[in-house]
């Protein structure tokens, strides 16, 4: 092998073994993301988990669809899905899995209902939706930018859609 050909082969292979690095730094990179991500995900995925199994066992809910977690008024946790013949339910349980309400979606608030507030209150953006209980009656409980661009909050009757608190600007 002439010196010119060493050359060219040693810096293929400077390349090579560069590119190798570069692809072994990305894979670990990856997995340090994927591990942290995991991490980071692993207490709402098991207290999904723990509700849905709640929701099976007290509600009879055989399919879940959405799972949220309300703590302005305690910790409340609510579970919507579908029975065995697929009627459609919220659930709404509280931080030590006991049933607080099972309503059923055809008895919830409507949306033509919930627009006619959205418009009443200026909502322009909604933060958070979800279901909680406030003075032993389940309500949303609503966080959105308002008019002024500030951030409000309303506590809204699940089934009725009455208004029972108000908080502007904060």
């Amino acid at each position: 092998m002439d010196n010119y050909s060493r050359i060219q082969y040693e810096q293929r292979s400077n390349k090579a073994h560069k590119l190798a690095i570069y692809i072994g730094l990305l894979l670990l990179l990856l997995f340090a993301l994927a591990s942290y991500l995991y991490l980071v995900m692993f207490p709402i995925n098991s207290t999904a988990s723990k509700y849905a199994a709640a929701a099976k066992r007290e509600a009879g809910i055989k399919s879940v669809k959405t799972f949220k977690e309300s703590d302005r008024n305690g910790h409340y946790y609510s579970i919507y899905g579908a029975d065995g013949q697929g009627n459609n339910y919220l659930t709404i349980f509280n931080h030590q899995e006991k049933l607080v309400d099972k309503i059923p979606v055809s008895r919830q608030l409507s949306n033509a209902k919930l627009d006619q507030i959205y418009v009443k209150y200026a909502v322009k953006h909604v933060y958070s939706f979800s279901p909680s209980v406030y003075k032993g009656r389940p309500v949303f409980e609503i966080s959105y930018q308002g008019g002024k661009s500030s951030v409000n909050y309303l506590t809204i009757d699940l089934r009725s859609g009455k208004v029972y608190r108000i908080i502007e600007g904060i």
